[in-house]
């Protein structure tokens, strides 16, 4: 696949303050660890191979790697030249359980002070950043530069799933309240128009997904002669359309939905499209049905 056009590239204009969110999250992530108890810290996570506690050093690696890159323009570990994409996933799986068997000697009380003690400083260097600037990449995206505020909405989402995780692995249910959960939806729908690039389409095609609370959205992609874009409105012929809920939206797109609540979502329409739907995700790596 190519770069992405101009009428199927994300715009310049973010649309939402996406360093304001990251303190929203952190704040979120902390009071969640604030009401653990010692024996929460071992239980399992969703995360194969890691605790509670592991899932949280992951997140603080996140962030030292985060501020490594975006603040001091460090790249310690640059991935492998020339990497396939199931390459670059197998490079990245193993340098984050690396990073996860060493933190084992770190307490859960050390891991949530360092989390206190990054989460600000991301924010401040989002802040810093000029989100209009098509500096960015964004794998899931698309091969070619984006605008920054993309990959902040990356960088939010990679947090707010985690903090999902943690919040499954601990027997309670999603935080599915808009104020993240929208923001980070529109992150990852931009996976779309990517994607649907591999579909033979015609002027006027559309694709809709709906979403239903307690994130309600509608989002109609058209077919361009120079690709998909979104649109207010659906084009000439709707040619698929997928319908979930806020839950299994975020899940599908991050290879976080099972099997049997994939049977469960409606959809209808070309099966070659409705097929790129589902495989679509807004994160480096296959899908793993559960």
């Amino acid at each position: 696949m190519t770069d992405l056009p101009g009428d199927s590239a994300p715009p310049a204009e973010p649309p939402h303050d996406y360093a304001a969110l990251f303190g929203v999250e952190r704040d979120r992530l902390n009071d969640l660890l604030a009401g653990l108890h010692q024996a929460d810290w071992q239980r399992p996570s969703p995360c194969p191979g890691w605790s509670i506690l592991g899932l949280c050093a992951h997140l603080v690696g996140d962030d030292f790697g985060l501020l490594a890159r975006h603040r001091d323009g460090h790249y310690g570990t640059p991935p492998p030249a020339g990497a396939t994409e199931s390459g670059f996933v197998a490079w990245l799986d193993e340098m984050q359980a690396e990073w996860v068997g060493a933190s084992r000697r770190l307490s859960p009380r050390l891991i949530t002070d360092l989390l206190q003690w990054t989460g600000p400083q991301i924010a401040d260097t989002f802040r810093r950043e000029d989100p209009r600037a098509r500096t960015a990449s964004v794998s899931w995206a698309g091969p070619g530069p984006v605008p920054a505020w993309l990959d902040q909405a990356r960088e939010l989402s990679e947090y707010w799933i985690h903090r999902q995780q943690l919040r499954q692995g601990l027997g309670r249910p999603s935080d599915l309240r808009a104020d993240l959960a929208g923001p980070v939806l529109d992150g990852l729908r931009w996976a779309y128009p990517y994607r649907l690039a591999q579909a033979p389409s015609q002027p006027g095609d559309t694709v809709t997904v709906a979403v239903t609370g307690p994130v309600t959205e509608t989002w109609h992609l058209v077919a361009a002669g120079t690709g998909w874009r979104f649109d207010d409105q659906p084009g000439t012929r709707t040619v698929a359309s997928l319908a979930m809920s806020t839950e299994d939206a975020w899940r599908l797109l991050t290879n976080n939905l099972t099997a049997g609540r994939r049977s469960d979502l409606a959809v209808s329409g070309d099966g070659a499209i409705t097929g790129i739907l589902f495989r679509t995700r807004a994160i480096i790596g296959e899908p793993k049905w559960a």
